[in-house]
């Protein structure tokens, strides 16, 4: 029990204060909680970060009517802007909150996005006007980023061991994409009563998550729990002993500042694998928002769907990130194997990530020409929905893959290399599909395809390149990040 603590092992002295630790109730400690109880905290979780990531998408199925309700033209650019307007405020929220739940737990940030979230797509349920509608969208996308600014953490909290841990932020990151998915499907059915059903049914939704975190999470951070024990015992004791290991500690915004959002961004300009893995998992994500505009060409204008058919054409792509889960368990299997055999290529500073990267590059590409050359009329519709398979299942093991590689390479400096992943995901998701009826109205569906495969065929050899130079790369890493320099620093992993 005592060597899953994660916390200091021992009372250490501060002068002539003590530090409270988890020694005196190990019970107490999140990672010594039941596996079955710990599953149904993952559980709800993953609901909640599906729920999130589906209020993303959910104007997409209802764009158009959204559009003639408030009576303004079918123009592509306003079709597109609430959903990217959404991952604006998700970009910001994940930015401000993430720290926010280091310092004052993951369930009190849970609890309070939630209801906001639900206030703001209730709002957008009510929305009199299209500008009120927008802005209601940038703040429900603002306090939507409070299951991605806190999720990984909790499965931090939950594991130290690296395999159940990485396990368990593989099924955070699957939902990511389920709940992109989702949206379509609902908003694709609801626009066929009011396209405003698709928020209430998002706002039942996050009601349901809502009672899950109220009832079945309590918080896993370590150093909260610490910190609030402390002070009841304080309390009751009517001492001034025992202190929480962070309970003196000060949040000062101004070094936030600093570690949020200025190196984030020296470490894009200035670290090649920082600059490649984000460019690369930021072009894999802008795609599948691509996709909620590409699809209305393929499947509505060639295949005659209609909105909510458009939708199950999003299935195939959750049933590629549902097969991730396996199919990285076989890669860990091989790889463990491997390493029993003790075969050269397991001691390969990147033999333990990059084998999933390198292998869902060739996925992507084949997914996006398989759909490409087979959009047509001549050729059955089930051709085209299946190629999504391909596409789910290689962005889940690249997504999953090259973020913890950069954990792996970063160490205490991880979770400002994963911050300006997220900067340049969201960025690239929000800009990227006002270009896609554009490109697809002038190059035809073929041939736009085709020129995201090409871009997704020379991006897929920027795993390789790490295999080859990454190890080179990160001795050099030191002078511009001073990543891992300090023993002991604790790495906050922060994904979505």
């Amino acid at each position: 029990m005592a060597g899953q603590i994660d916390v200091e092992k021992i009372i250490e002295s501060k002068g002539l204060e003590k530090t409270l630790t988890f020694d005196d109730d190990p019970s107490l400690n999140p990672q010594n909680f039941s596996q079955a109880r710990k599953i149904l905290i993952l559980s709800i979780a993953v609901l909640l970060t599906t729920s999130s990531t589906c209020g993303t998408s959910l104007a997409s199925g209802g764009a158009k009517a959204t559009l003639r309700d408030f009576g303004l033209p079918e123009a592509y650019g306003w079709e597109v802007l609430p959903v990217s307007i959404y991952l604006v405020g998700y970009f910001i929220g994940n930015t401000a909150l993430a720290p926010l739940s280091e310092n004052y737990g993951r369930r009190p940030v849970n609890l309070l996005t939630i209801v906001f979230y639900m206030t703001w797509m209730m709002a957008c349920a009510l929305a009199p006007n299209w500008a009120a509608f927008n802005v209601f969208r940038l703040l429900n996308g603002f306090f939507s980023a409070g299951a991605p600014a806190t999720v990984s953490g909790i499965c931090a909290d939950l594991y130290s061991d690296d395999m159940r841990r990485g396990r368990a932020l593989l099924w955070y990151n699957m939902a990511t994409t389920l709940g992109s998915t989702l949206g379509p499907l609902i908003s694709g059915f609801a626009v066929f009563d009011n396209w405003r059903l698709s928020y209430w049914i998002g706002l039942g939704y996050g009601g349901i998550c809502f009672l899950g975190v109220l009832f079945l999470i309590p918080e896993t951070n370590s150093r909260t729990i610490l910190d609030k024990r402390a002070k009841k015992i304080r309390k009751t004791e009517e001492t001034d002993l025992p202190r929480g290991p962070h309970e003196d500690d000060t949040f000062i915004w101004q070094n936030l500042l600093t570690k949020v959002l200025i190196r984030p961004v020296r470490m894009l300009c200035r670290e090649p694998l920082v600059l490649g893995s984000c460019l690369y998992l930021a072009f894999q994500y802008s795609i599948l928002y691509i996709y909620l505009q590409s699809y209305s060409i393929i499947f509505q204008d060639i295949y005659g769907f209609n909105t909510g058919e458009k939708g199950l054409a999003f299935i195939p792509i959750a049933v590629g990130t549902l097969s991730a889960f396996p199919v990285n368990i076989l890669i860990e299997h091989v790889y463990l194997n491997a390493c029993s055999q003790d075969s050269p290529w397991t001691k390969h500073h990147g033999a333990r990530r990059l084998p999933a990267a390198c292998i869902s590059g060739p996925l992507i590409v084949t997914s996006l020409f398989w759909s490409a050359w087979t959009s047509r009329p001549s050729i059955h519709w089930s051709s085209s929905v299946l190629s999504g398979v391909l596409y789910g299942l290689g962005y889940t093991l690249n997504f999953n893959a090259l973020l913890n590689y950069l954990v792996d390479g970063y160490a205490s400096y991880a979770s400002s290399a994963n911050a300006a992943s997220s900067l340049t995901r969201q960025i690239m998701g929000a800009a990227l599909p006002f270009a896609a009826v554009p490109m697809y109205d002038a190059l035809g569906v073929g041939w736009a395809s085709s020129l995201l495969g090409f871009v997704a065929a020379i991006m897929s050899i920027i795993p390789f390149l790490f295999w080859m130079y990454g190890e080179k790369l990160l001795e050099k890493k030191y002078p511009s990040t001073g990543a891992g320099k300090g023993k002991g620093a604790r790495v906050q992993i922060r994904f979505g």
